[in-house]
């Protein structure tokens, strides 16, 4: 062994003589010092998001009657703080700047001026606030006095004040945020637990600066450890010692990899003693990233180790290197973009069973019914052609729903206004398909603000989960006039029905996940804190007959049957709980911290599954008390599952349109929906996915370090905390199986190649 450790002192020797290197220790030096003064510090439900401004635009007239009137009010608080650019948009059409925006503009930029409001401490006014009941946070806060407070206690007093004055408009909101400041300035409020943000900050700093920046800095600095070891003179010295041609070779690779381990932990320790001492978050996973470093620089030296024994040039060799990069990154490319751009889109997330039809909705929010006949998928609820609903290109709003109305053989749903087009948030209104009509789309009664959750009950009455509580629809629900053409959109009209309450006020955090049960129309609501549960009295009226607080206010999603409520949070946690009295009955980790999607009970309350994000299938018999361990086709590839009309019947959606039907508890396949694939998506089955499977996945180490880093193996591709929206499904072990056998191939050939070569 004694031979082969000098090889790989002589190694670090060539490498420290390197410009490079010293010249990349000082940068990573400056960045570890430029990135220390950063400050991280968590903040609870201060920030206003746009989920947090259910109705932008009643707010905004609320905000203005009342500066308008005499008496002391919110309204005229807000007004006075508010910038002078926002009120100048805010006027009446005649006063308003020559180059009006965009009307949409007021409500996008709406979040960051109400953000900009409660930072003033000179919002409260005792006479504005009168009347209006403040929750005990408020009160403890202004018993303090508004000038003993700090910053951030001002901020939360604040947001109290708003949620107290605005109930209707502005959502409960307990979802965490960090306040990002540098030396004496203070930047921004960012969205998200401190932890999150860590991790975010730490994967994107070490990612770059030693997963792109330092592997090909290393790449220069040791191109020429194997070229000058095979130099003529150097290579009779080695030669003429007891050691192996193969092994000679492999040392060196290894000692050029231990030089890139060395200084990679140089800058993940760094970042490690950051969090630790500056941000107050020891996590040891991020040292688990210094050997993921190490493992993708292998990759790249066994291409450059390879070339450098074969033509023995180190330019050559960090050229080989680059174009091995580049046609790495171009098959990365095309399956990164042909998947989630091009096929992603078309994949079923929903199914619902309606009667003897079986409807399907995709990531674009498009609605389908299977046409037998035509062995293929039609489009219903359309938006565009007859259907009296302009479709607008490059615009998909989310779909809540389609809900099934068995009674009336129609099918109910709600497009729900991204929070940038809020300007459309408070005329929402219902889609409406009967089966008579061949689920043609009719528009229906404006939904109430911040609608959450549709559900149908036995009796066939449309509910709506908001923030305020349950409401129920009165009357029909496609009654009214024709609606009205707005700036290219089609705006509901106001119908025959309307919505009403349906029990006791409520409360509610956002976002909010709700479920019926379809044997007792029982109705559980979940809102990131607290679990409840709501029955019918005599008169149809909701009562809440359970509660019980959540902790870790993490987002989640319901479901109810059989006597069991099942909630499943976004760190991947599945709780039971007996829907009598919440009392609990079990927690399952199935998929780790992996975050679920959709979960689903069948009708009689026998079994409960879980979809999670990564596209993995959790089944539970709540009958038997475990879970159900079937051979379900796809795991790993699963978008959608829904109970058919039996209990007995399961419906799982994969390879992106595809429907797979399983008889219940056996497992076994009874019936195959499975359209005709296109040629593209040929084209990406057979063609684009095995040469992406087969090729080495450097690039794709990303994904590993952002796993070691949360535990999930999907990242959310943006700011909503609603789990039901798209993430982006991390491939973990593929890249690592791929790129071992790489190194393992590449590696071989440069030993066998030593071994055969007469230097």
């Amino acid at each position: 062994m004694r031979p082969y450790l000098a090889i790989i002192k002589d190694s670090f020797r060539e490498a420290l003589a390197s410009r490079v290197l010293w010249i990349l220790l000082v940068l990573n030096t400056i960045v570890l010092l430029l990135v220390a003064p950063l400050g991280l510090a968590e903040r609870t439900g201060i920030v206003f998001t746009p989920n947090d401004i259910t109705d932008g635009k009643e707010l905004l007239n609320k905000i203005k009657r009342q500066e308008a009137e005499q008496q002391p009010s919110p309204g005229k608080q807000i007004w006075a703080l508010l910038s002078d650019d926002y009120k100048a948009e805010l006027a009446p059409e005649g006063e308003k700047p020559r180059r009006p925006r965009w009307p949409g503009a007021i409500y996008i930029q709406l979040p960051g001026e109400l953000n900009q409001v409660i930072t003033s401490p000179k919002l409260y006014d005792a006479e504005a606030w009168s009347g209006i009941a403040l929750s005990n946070d408020a009160r403890d806060l202004l018993g303090q006095g508004i000038d003993q407070l700090d910053e951030e206690d001002v901020a939360r007093l604040n947001r109290l004040l708003l949620e107290a004055a605005y109930p209707d408009e502005i959502a409960v909101s307990r979802e965490k945020a960090v306040a990002v400041s540098y030396l004496i300035w203070n930047w921004f409020k960012w969205p998200s637990s401190k932890k999150a943000a860590v991790d975010w900050l730490i994967g994107r700093l070490q990612w770059f600066f030693c997963g792109v920046v330092g592997v090909f800095a290393g790449i220069l600095v040791t191109a020429s450890i194997i070229p000058q070891t095979y130099a003529a003179g150097a290579i009779d010295l080695l030669l003429s010692k007891p050691i192996s041609r193969s092994l000679l070779f492999l040392t060196k690779y290894v000692g050029g990899c231990m030089f890139v381990l060395v200084s990679s932990a140089y800058v993940i320790v760094g970042l490690w003693l950051i969090a630790g001492l500056r941000w107050g978050e020891w996590s040891n996973r991020v040292l688990l990233i210094i050997p993921v470093l190490m493992f993708l620089f292998a990759v790249y030296y066994a291409v450059s180790s390879l070339a450098g024994v074969i033509w023995r040039n180190a330019i050559v060799s960090v050229v080989i290197a680059v174009v091995f990069w580049a046609a790495c990154f171009i098959v990365g490319f095309v399956k990164g973009v042909t998947e989630p751009v091009f096929l992603n889109p078309k994949r079923i997330i929903k199914l619902v069973p309606a009667g003897e039809e079986l409807i399907a909705v995709n990531e674009r929010a498009e609605v389908f019914h299977w046409s037998a006949a035509k062995g293929n998928w039609e489009e219903v609820l359309a938006t565009a052609g007859d259907t009296g609903v302009a479709a607008t290109p490059g615009i998909t709003l989310p779909l809540l729903g389609p809900v099934y109305d068995a009674k009336n053989d129609r099918l109910l749903a709600l497009p729900v206004a991204a929070p940038q087009f809020g300007v459309f948030m408070v005329d929402n209104g219902l889609i409406v398909g009967d089966k008579q009509d061949g689920w043609k789309r009719r528009q229906g009664t404006p939904a109430p603000p911040g609608t959450a959750a549709l559900l149908v009950n036995r009796k066939g009455t449309l509910l709506a989960v908001t923030p305020r509580g349950l409401m129920r629809h009165i009357g029909d629900p496609v009654a009214g006039e024709a609606p009205v053409q707005v700036f290219g959109f089609t705006m509901p009209t106001v119908g025959g029905g309307r919505f009403a309450s349906a029990g006791a006020e409520l409360s509610l955090g956002t976002p909010l996940s709700a479920a019926i049960d379809r044997m007792t129309d029982d109705v559980v609501i979940y809102d990131t804190q607290t679990l409840r549960i709501l029955s019918p009295d005599a008169k149809g009226r909701y009562v809440e007959r359970a509660k019980r607080d959540i902790e870790h206010n993490l987002s989640g999603i319901v479901a109810v049957g059989g006597g069991r409520v099942l909630l499943a949070r976004a760190k991947g946690q599945i709780d039971l709980f007996d829907a009598a009295k919440l009392e609990p009955q079990g927690d399952f980790d199935p998929e780790g911290s992996n975050t679920p999607r959709f979960v689903e009970c069948s009708p009689g309350g026998e079994t409960f599954a879980v979809l999670f994000h990564n596209r993995r299938l959790w089944l539970y018999d709540a009958a038997q008390q475990r879970p159900l361990r079937l051979s379900i086709s796809g795991q790993g590839d699963i978008s959608a599952v829904a109970f058919g009309g039996d209990h007995d019947r399961l419906l799982v959606a994969d390879r992106f349109t595809r429907v797979t039907a399983y008889e219940l508890p056996a497992g076994r396949i009874t019936d195959r929906r499975r359209p005709s694939l296109t040629v593209f998506e040929r084209i990406y089955l057979y063609g684009i996915e095995p040469i992406y499977t087969v090729f080495p996945k450097p690039g794709e180490m990303s994904n590993v370090v952002d796993y070691l880093l949360t535990g999930n193996e999907s990242v959310a591709v943006g700011p909503s905390t609603d789990l039901h929206t798209i993430r982006q499904k991390l491939d973990i072990w593929g890249p690592i199986w791929s790129n071992i056998a790489f190194i393992a191939v590449v590696v071989g050939l440069g030993c066998f190649y030593t071994h055969r070569k007469d230097f």
